[in-house]
């Protein structure tokens, strides 16, 4: 398995209908602001490669001297549930090395099995959970990093700022909130 950096063009010729597809229209950005911060060199875009075939990708965004944001992760319907996820990000974490990533997973709630299982995947691969909870777009998040050592306070401003550069500020005021 290799995850290979592509360019915005492969990325819509190649794996663009598969993310319309795995991600509801409520949960997928702009395509403007996406390409708007990929000519500014934020947005970067993963496929993940196994015996020559895309099984998947990663989205992932760094501003500043941040670690790297996760907006999306993908592996492809037919490729889920045989391990290639947990490889994916094994190789993802070589990659970007001590750079470290941050991203949110949805509240883990004991009431509901798949936000526990998710937690617990991530939780394998070295994840660790900030204890701060988000409403975004009445979605509670919990953020999640990985090779890096942030404080709760540093970990809520790097994700504000990555929300301010995907949504704008507006957006934010109306559907981002801090719980705790």
């Amino acid at each position: 398995m290799n995850i290979v950096k592509i360019t915005i063009e492969e990325f819509v010729n190649t794996i663009y209908d598969r993310y319309i597809k795995l991600f509801p229209e409520d949960e997928q950005r702009d395509w403007n602001n996406i390409e708007k911060n990929y000519d500014l060199g934020i947005e970067n875009f993963y496929k993940i490669v196994d015996d020559n075939k895309t099984i998947g990708f990663f989205m992932l965004e760094r501003i500043k001297d941040y670690p790297y944001y996760c907006d999306y992760f993908a592996i492809y319907e037919e490729y889920q549930n045989k391990g290639y996820g947990s490889k994916a990000w094994e190789k993802l974490k070589e990659k970007i090395g001590n750079i470290g990533l941050v991203g949110e997973i949805e509240e883990v709630r004991e009431d509901n099995s798949i936000t526990v299982r998710r937690f617990d995947f991530y939780k394998k691969l070295g994840f660790k959970k900030i204890d701060s909870l988000y409403l975004l777009y009445d979605v509670y998040y919990e953020p999640v990093i990985v090779n890096c050592d942030l404080s709760k306070k540093t970990t809520d401003k790097i994700l504000m700022d990555y929300y301010l550069i995907n949504c704008g500020e507006e957006e934010v005021k109306k559907n981002c909130k801090f719980i705790k």
